[in-house]
């Protein structure tokens, strides 16, 4: 039989190929860690990285990229400085209902949080604001445990021992 299009094995063959293109386009772009800097995280810091697959990643994402109703942490554009400008979409969020959240839960220029300019910043929201509905449910050193593994994560430059009290001030957030 003809189509506009050709015969009918030349027209499956066609929309095979198009779903085949598609879906390695699709299945290749991962948000997130990287598997490199996923695994150099778990390497400095193995405990931070189970804290986070038990706590974190129901929310956020195996790999930190944000999941509806919660931003991504790891990767391209997570941890900024400065809160996000939440009166358009954000270019890392994938996620429509993620999307049309973030566009509603705040007014365009309202900061929602403090900045993250090092480490100590980073744990200080952590700890305040997750895990949700439960704040301050882990224990402090597991804070620190996931803080170092996110920074980690992010490609940062992580103290030897971790991220603690002491050393949370000097450490950088790393910017993507």
């Amino acid at each position: 039989m003809l189509s506009r299009f050709g015969t009918v094995p030349r027209v499956v063959a066609w929309l095979t190929t198009l779903v085949a293109v598609a879906s390695t386009g699709c299945a290749a772009t991962k948000v997130g860690a990287t598997d490199a800097d996923f695994a150099k995280a778990r390497a400095q810091a193995s405990e931070g990285g189970n804290v986070f697959s038990q706590e974190c990643a129901h929310c956020h994402g195996e790999r930190g990229e944000g999941l509806a109703g919660a931003s991504p942490i790891l990767g391209p554009g997570a941890l900024p400085e400065f809160p996000r400008d939440n009166s358009g979409p954000s270019a890392t969020i994938q996620d429509p209902q993620q999307i049309q959240i973030q566009i509603q839960t705040r007014p365009a220029g309202a900061p929602w949080r403090d900045p993250f300019r090092d480490a100590q910043d980073l744990n200080d929201f952590t700890r305040s604001h997750m895990p949700k509905s439960r704040a301050e449910a882990l224990k402090p050193d597991e804070y620190w445990a996931v803080v170092t593994f996110m920074v980690a994560a992010q490609g940062g430059q992580v103290p030897p021992g971790g991220i603690n009290p002491s050393n949370a001030r000097a450490t950088a957030i790393p910017r993507r």
